[in-house]
């Protein structure tokens, strides 16, 4: 068993406050010497009093209480509607939706592709495209394009943004889905063993 793993970012968290907790029951400490020396006993009674209950304030509920609006805007921000989760990525300011399906392959909410690419006739658009490349996955609410047929459709788009949307699907999603993926498998391995 670990007691501390880098790649566990709240498992770090915790033992920061841990440690944190520890510098102030030292502090307090000094600070109860300070007033015996002093010969103030009351003021010194007062902190041997506050010792345990701040000791379990930083052990316990500190934690929870700091981060946990951090938590909430994190919810928010990745999204969750109703059942779906999303997360969302920029291009150009723009917010851009994806879904990930049971196969963990990535949908992008076709609203606000359209938006990027200024399409205006959805139905018209999308005729050709079969269900692997344009629909509404189970892990979504809404119309998505696939990454397949986002990529088809940065290749027929005319409009100007089409090819640095097409480096963004692959720089700043795609790699990121991968990388994610791998580490998620190595966690998965190095738990195994």
């Amino acid at each position: 068993m670990k007691l501390f793993r880098l790649s566990d970012a709240h498992s770090g968290r915790i033992w920061l406050f841990r440690i944190a907790s520890l510098a102030a029951i030292f502090a307090l400490f000094a600070a109860i010497a300070v007033f015996v020396r002093k010969g103030d006993a009351l003021g010194a009674a007062l902190l041997v009093a506050t010792v345990p209950v701040l000791a379990i304030a930083f052990a316990w509920s500190w934690t929870g209480s700091l981060f946990s609006s951090f938590e909430w805007a994190k919810r928010y921000v990745q999204g969750a509607e109703g059942e779906h989760r999303h997360e969302w990525y920029a291009f150009k300011g723009q917010r851009v939706r994806v879904f990930l399906d049971e196969s963990h392959r990535p949908w992008f909410a076709l609203n606000e592709i359209s938006f990027l690419l200024g399409l205006k006739d959805e139905k018209n658009t999308f005729r050709h495209y079969g269900p692997h490349e344009y629909g509404t996955p189970k892990s979504a609410s809404e119309r998505c394009l696939s990454e397949s047929g986002l990529r088809r459709l940065i290749k027929h788009s005319a409009h100007p943004d089409a090819g640095a949307l097409g480096t963004w699907l692959e720089r700043d999603v795609l790699r990121m889905l991968r990388n994610r993926q791998e580490r998620d498998a190595a966690n998965g391995r190095k738990q195994e063993e």
